[in-house]
């Protein structure tokens, strides 16, 4: 409840109490309506319950333990008819609603605030016990977000890592999101889908391949063979020399 100009309101279904009695909290269900599919629920359902129940997929990161939990990955936005912004596993219906949730501007907002998340996630994925089921991956491929190596999806353990076996492997410095399955059949992680361009990976792959007493210049050498005139390659070579030149 809230007082205003010496009346009483409901927050959430915005109307006057009547009686200090809530007229949401009697209504048995409630309708709402999402990328026009009309789900009954109870007054109190998130918005993101009520598509789970519409089935439909709404992308989000607060269902992931110690990752961003309490609404703050902001990608599970959805908007009203009007534009008005919320988002939805947070928001509680109480009345009958309708909200737009698969909106081309919707996407192209959470595939910004993807983009923030990502460059303030430490990513590495060689080292994660989450890789090859982690969240950030399928939501790289839902959103078309570059940036997360390969390793995320190799099905080894990371202490049985090719690496560790000293057998070079581009795993690291490589895009995720190929689908393949080389690693299960037992061949190896050549880097098909490209390199990864973002200095800040590059910078902690290319000084892990060191620590693992591999030579930077022979990474690089396997690199050629595929992306040598790939989009980004010049900054993979950039960030190695650095790294190489450290002594």
């Amino acid at each position: 409840m809230h007082q205003v100009r010496g009346l009483l309101h409901c927050l959430p279904c915005e109307g006057r109490l009547q009686g200090y009695r809530c007229a949401c909290r009697v209504i048995g269900v409630v309708k709402v309506k999402i990328d026009g599919k009309v789900v009954e629920v109870e007054p109190g359902t998130t918005v993101l319950e009520a598509a789970e129940k519409a089935g439909i997929e709404i992308p989000r990161l607060c269902v992931v333990p110690g990752l961003y939990e309490g609404s703050s990955c902001r990608l599970c936005l959805v908007k009203t008819p009007a534009g008005r912004l919320f988002p939805s596993c947070n928001y509680r219906v109480y009345r009958d609603e309708e909200f737009l949730a698969s909106a081309p501007d919707l996407w192209e907002m959470r595939r910004v605030n993807f983009e923030l998340l990502l460059k303030f996630h430490r990513i590495e994925c060689w080292a994660c016990e989450r890789k090859s089921s982690c969240s950030l991956v399928e939501l790289s491929k839902e959103l078309l977000v570059d940036g997360i190596p390969v390793c995320s999806e190799c099905p080894l353990p990371p202490n049985e890592c090719l690496l560790l076996k000293g057998e070079l492997c581009l795993g690291m410095i490589a895009q995720s999101g190929c689908n393949a399955e080389c690693l299960v059949s037992g061949g190896e992680c050549w880097g098909c889908r490209g390199p990864i361009t973002r200095e800040d990976i590059l910078e902690r792959a290319f000084t892990h391949y060191r620590e693992l007493g591999f030579d930077v210049k022979d990474v690089i050498s396997k690199a050629e063979i595929y992306w040598n005139s790939a989009p980004g390659f010049a900054t993979v070579k950039k960030v190695a020399e650095r790294v190489a030149g450290r002594g």
